[in-house]
């Protein structure tokens, strides 16, 4: 199923024979299904292909067929603008040893990625999230998870880097990757996710 809201998309006003018309793109900037939905009074058109625009026009009012712009058309016309968009938003799940802060050996693989991510997303804001397991009790599943994000934190720190913003969340075992009964054990849920936009 395709995603309503875009990662990426462009109004443009373009003058054509003395009126003043908008076009409407969908870039393909991160191969991921988006869509864009354009609704008037007197219609609807999806865009739902990489690179396809419509036009409006306050004589029609109704969105015009979508056409493909190609790659050529579209550096011409928008690819300056195009550099100048920010990097998509990335996330990566790091996994913990139970009942400890210490990271699974495939992990620990992760940080140079996790720092190249950040780097070439400055000033970026860094959200760091912590979680168990159902094993153990509520409350300690709660200060685990804590402890894991405030290690990853402390990782972040270390590197020097120029974060505009550090969020860092502890949820326990109520944000299961993988449901489970209470008491189970399960290694996917042991871990911190870094969301770095």
């Amino acid at each position: 199923m395709k995603k309503l809201l875009p990662v990426l998309f462009f109004l443009f006003s373009i003058a054509l024979v003395g009126c003043s018309t908008t076009r409407i793109v969908l870039l393909d900037t991160d191969k991921a299904a988006n869509a864009i939905i354009v609704t008037t009074p007197k219609g609807e058109l999806v865009l739902d292909e990489p690179n396809t625009f419509t036009e409006l026009s306050p004589i029609t009012t109704k969105p015009a067929a979508a056409k493909v712009m190609d790659q050529r058309e579209l550096q011409e016309k928008y690819g300056q603008l195009i550099s100048s968009a920010p990097l998509a938003p990335v996330h990566f799940l790091l996994y913990f040893e139970a009942d400890s802060t210490m990271l699974m050996a495939q992990s620990k693989k992760l940080f140079p990625t996790v720092e190249i991510a950040i780097k070439n997303r400055i000033p970026c804001d860094v959200n760091i999230i912590g979680h168990t397991d159902s094993t153990g009790p509520k409350k300690y599943n709660i200060e685990l998870s804590l402890r894991r994000a405030r290690w990853v934190y402390e990782w972040l720190l270390d590197r020097k880097l120029a974060v505009k913003n550090i969020v860092v969340e502890s949820y326990g075992e109520d944000d299961p990757l993988i449901p489970t009964p209470d008491g189970f054990i399960e290694p996917r849920n042991r871990r911190v996710e870094i969301l770095i936009r």
